[in-house]
């Protein structure tokens, strides 16, 4: 199901540091993906400028999975930075992943499997606001309840549907998809549109 596992690269906006979450203010810290104080400190000195621009390129592309959600991606990045010998900056980029990574592999909140050309979709349900809860199901073209598996169905080109329902319901809260585990993101309040349109479509690329 190449449309759904594989969506065209799509270039984002650093908006968020990858090892503390904190909006990223600065053009130099938007461009590496962290901070100024998160990568005070995380370099090695005597670095050549081959394995310094090596190293930016993974902290930024972690920084993108990580403001999407997609928990396994970043902790395999921060695999990539450990094994060039960067340890520290390593384990501030996996710090806020990990752990989550081996939460939701145990006991995810959101379960999302793939069935042919439909997904299965299984999420707490929402008793506070049941009722926008279900109507914003409803709202999804396609949309039946397989009362076998205790899912939701939903056809595999309304990903996108199925996001903006997550993100409404479940921001921050862990799941599982077919490419293993996720954090439904938050998008920064101050972002603009056309960047939060780029956060949305970054689904496609992970689960």
């Amino acid at each position: 199901m190449s449309n759904y596992t594989e969506a065209p690269a799509t270039i984002l906006l650093a908006t968020n540091c990858v090892c503390c979450g904190r909006p990223l203010v600065d053009s130099c810290s938007v461009e590496l993906g962290i901070g100024p104080e998160c990568r005070n400190g995380t370099f090695p000195e005597g670095l050549t400028d081959c394995d310094r621009e090596v190293a930016n390129l993974f902290v930024f592309d972690a920084a993108i999975a990580a403001q999407a959600g997609h928990a396994e991606k970043v902790v395999t990045i921060a695999g990539h930075i450990r094994d060039m010998g960067f340890t520290g900056l390593a384990d501030k980029v996996e710090s806020r992943f990990k752990g989550g990574v081996i939460k939701a592999a145990r006991n995810a909140a959101i379960t999302i499997t793939e069935d042919g050309s439909t997904l299965l979709v299984t999420t707490p349900f929402r008793r506070g606001d049941k009722d926008a809860f279900i109507a914003a199901w409803r709202t999804i073209p396609g949309r039946s309840y397989d009362r076998k598996a205790r899912a939701n169905r939903i056809p595999a080109a309304q990903k996108g549907a199925l996001w903006a329902l997550l993100q409404n319901f479940f921001p921050g809260k862990w799941g599982t998809g077919p490419k293993g585990a996720f954090r439904v993101p938050t998008p920064p309040k101050d972002v603009t549109a056309d960047v939060k349109k780029q956060l949305d479509l970054s689904f496609g690329e992970y689960r």
